[in-house]
């Protein structure tokens, strides 16, 4: 009795820290939105340039290795996709299979797993480290708004990249699909760019930039929020970026299930 009541309690606190630091992430995201929607004042100079850097090291810094990261991925999911198709004489259907597996899917999930290694665990590490020396307050203090200077410009340049960088690999994989299907040859040009077409419909395009855009929300908003959360002691660093990657990788695993349950059930 006293183990089903223990077991009982668990689960209950449990399920009441999962609803508060759901609540903590979208309050925080409310803020942030509220304040970029409403208070005209905080778009200067000053705010732009380090939107810009932040897109800087967030996507253009790492563009060669991305790019040969999507390539080599490109290459081996397309020759797999073909030699399937071939197998089962389906081979006039490998471009739409390529474009629905590849583009639409498989790149920007990876590409969200690529900048939540890369830039969320970084950004997680640095808030922690802020919030435990009290870097945060000594700003507040002189005036510097954190949310302006060190949160906002984090979420705009995480959604950026995302779209960005998954946009680029997708254009990467269309032209390998094509040289892998038609070679050199113009002769495929009109049934791919048909099928192409066909694919991406107004509704298709709209939801792709959406789950980007919501790819490079958790990648950036979540580690955020847990460097916030962390207690102002330097050993909970490590447990605090531990923390916020994991609720990381599990928001984009939702994010992606929820995209394929939409779109195909």
């Amino acid at each position: 009795m006293n183990f089903l009541a223990a077991s009982i309690e668990s689960l209950g606190a449990k399920v009441t820290g999962w609803f508060t630091v759901g609540y903590g992430i979208f309050a925080f995201l409310a803020k942030a939105v509220l304040l970029l929607l409403l208070d005209r004042t905080i778009w200067n100079r000053a705010t732009f340039d380090v939107v810009i850097k932040q897109v800087y090291f967030t996507s253009v810094q790492i563009l060669h290795v991305f790019l040969g990261y999507a390539l080599v991925i490109s290459w081996l999911i397309i020759t797999i996709i073909l030699s399937t198709a071939r197998d089962f004489g389906l081979t006039e259907f490998a471009s739409e299979m390529t474009i629905r597996v590849l583009v639409l899917e498989l790149l920007p999930f990876l590409t969200a797993l690529f900048i939540a290694l890369r830039s969320g665990s970084a950004i997680n590490t640095e808030i922690a480290l802020m919030q435990v020396n009290n870097e945060l307050d000594a700003l507040a203090h002189c005036k510097v708004p954190p949310m302006q200077f060190e949160f906002l410009p984090r979420l705009i340049g995480g959604v950026i990249s995302v779209i960005t960088l998954a946009g680029l690999a997708g254009l990467l994989a269309l032209l390998l699909a094509y040289l892998s299907i038609y070679g050199l040859s113009m002769a495929g040009f009109e049934p791919f760019t048909q099928t192409f077409a066909k694919i991406f419909n107004l509704q298709i395009m709209a939801g792709l930039i959406a789950k980007c855009a919501l790819f490079g929300l958790a990648v950036t908003l979540i580690p955020i929020t847990a460097g916030l959360e962390t207690p102002k002691k330097l050993f909970m660093v490590p447990v605090s970026v531990l923390r916020g990657m994991m609720r990381v990788f599990f928001a984009i695993v939702a994010i992606e299930v929820v995209s394929l349950a939409l779109k195909y059930i």
